[in-house]
């Protein structure tokens, strides 16, 4: 028979997970915390998908992948990595030593910055003397001609047809410029000087934009040879990581600084847009390690992701935010790996871990053979404000119908014990060809998603859940859950914490 009660429904999770506020001050379509979680364009939250060796056997008997990438040289895709002292062409997984008799330094923090100019990789460190160039095929990299104009350049872009890179050993505020069409032909008086060290380049809209910590300036074509660029500074905050730098659709370029994430647009101002990741995340990173941290973009799903350090004394990107620029909003972290460089591979991103492999994420449903951590957790909310207690009675949750996996739906308020109810995901009727007996199965459905019921307890004018799975090979996507409870009414408290 019918169940006097409400419903508060809670998803689609449309807002991403804010770490910023409490989760009584959320709304329904917000997540107060999450791991290894992501959301998706209708706001369902889904476990994310693991990751897999992109290369079976390790480079260079295991030392630190420094960069890596994919890019077409005369004619062929190329997938290449920096790995310890060498350089490798590691097209197909199969890694082959392209070092030839370049330098190239081992370090952690050697990290690499790397374009494609015409028809050759250009690469740079900040720790070489030498920018490294490749031209693919069977041949082994090479020193870049520079003309002597510089050593030691920690920053790379190719744009207007030239070669220009930054922040050089003797001269830190400085930008170079090549010739244009020529990428070895250095003039001597070719260079820009910003008065700050130069913190990262890359093309924007329809200049080059130059960061430093004090500013974002442009570079733009003038049309005159004798000033062939009118240098301005356009904001007052640049980047302080080189390698967070990422332009996404709509003209605005993303960039990490001391206290969050910011965005720019082309005018004189940055705006913060990690609001959402301040005080329950932020805080926890080693900012003396940010300056080392970089960002990718994934164009199939236009998300950008943030690696990170995660903990006070955590030397290694060991978390990955999540920017949807689909939804404008937050999500992750994904965590359970550390990682030192990444590039997009065959339209997947891929990164490169401390042990001489490339490891290509978005692929199965496990880690490299371990199983994904996952949970979310939702608002807190009160469906009749604090003042009214409520009767919590069962939950009803869709999720899509894929797998027959567990879920742990865990109830928590902050006058209710800590309860665990687990329902079985997936379509576990029978099949009325085969399993099907009259009067005790239920026929399975076509449907693509599916609800079940699960029990809540207790008393409180409030009350959140938090879904997960740590299993192996067990997914689960979740569109939303609605919470059924009685009103009891206004009722005094006289306690603080569990009754």
């Amino acid at each position: 028979m019918p169940i006097a009660a409400e419903s508060l429904r809670l998803g689609p999770w449309r807002d991403g997970v804010n770490y910023s506020v409490p989760a009584e001050d959320l709304s329904p379509s917000g997540i107060h915390d999450m791991q290894n979680c992501t959301v998706g364009l209708a706001g369902e939250v889904s476990k994310r998908k693991g990751f897999a060796k992109y290369n079976s056997s390790a480079m260079n008997s295991g030392a630190t992948v420094t960069a890596l990438g994919q890019v077409t040289l005369a004619g062929t895709e190329k997938v290449f990595a920096f790995c310890g002292n060498k350089f490798f062409d590691v097209t197909g997984g199969s890694a082959t030593d392209r070092t030839g008799s370049t330098t190239i330094t081992a370090g952690n923090d050697y990290t690499w910055q790397w374009v494609l100019a015409g028809d050759t990789l250009v690469a740079v460190n900040g720790q070489d003397t030498d920018a490294i160039k490749w031209t693919g095929g069977s041949n082994n990299a090479a020193a870049l001609d520079d003309d002597s104009r510089f050593t030691k350049p920690k920053h790379v872009a190719f744009w207007e047809n030239r070669l220009w890179v930054g922040n050089t050993n003797t001269v830190p505020d400085r930008v170079w410029r090549s010739d244009a069409g020529d990428i070895e032909t250095w003039g001597a008086l070719n260079y820009h000087a910003f008065g700050y060290d130069v913190t990262g380049l890359a093309p924007f809209q329809s200049t080059l934009s130059v960061h430093t910590e004090q500013g974002i300036h442009t570079l733009t074509p003038t049309g005159n040879s004798t000033i062939p660029f009118s240098q301005q500074q356009r904001t007052q905050r640049g980047t302080i990581a080189g390698r967070t730098i990422v332009t996404i659709p709509g003209e605005r370029q993303l960039f990490v600084r001391e206290d969050g994430i910011y965005q720019w647009t082309g005018g004189p101002a940055v705006e913060k847009v990690s609001f959402a990741l301040d005080d329950g995340y932020w805080p926890n990173l080693n900012s003396a390690r940010l300056p080392y941290s970089f960002a990718l973009y994934y164009p199939a799903e236009e998300q950008v992701w943030f690696f990170l350090p995660y903990g006070a004394s955590q030397t290694e990107m060991n978390s990955v935010v999540i920017y949807s620029n689909r939804l404008n909003c937050w999500f992750g972290p994904y965590n359970g790996f550390t990682r030192n460089a990444a590039a997009m591979i065959d339209e997947l991103p891929h990164a490169g871990d401390f042990a001489g492999h490339i490891q290509k994420h978005e692929t199965g449903n496990n880690d490299d053979g371990s199983a994904i951590k996952a949970f979310f957790e939702t608002a807190s909310l009160a469906p009749l404000g604090d003042a009214v207690q409520c009767r919590w009675l069962y939950n009803r949750t869709l999720f899509d119908n894929t797998g027959d996996f567990d879920l742990s739906i865990t109830q928590t308020s902050a006058s209710i014990v800590s309860n665990v109810e687990t329902i079985q995901m997936g379509d576990l009727g029978a099949t009325l060809d085969t399993t099907f007996t009259l009067d005790a199965s239920v026929l399975q459905s076509d449907v693509t998603a599916l609800t079940t019921d699960s029990d809540l307890f207790g008393y409180d004018p409030r009350t959140k859940l938090r879904f997960s799975n740590f299993n192996d090979d067990e997914t689960f996507t979740i569109r939303r859950t609605n919470l059924q409870y009685k009103p009891i009414g206004l009722t005094r408290k006289r306690t603080t914490g569990i009754e």
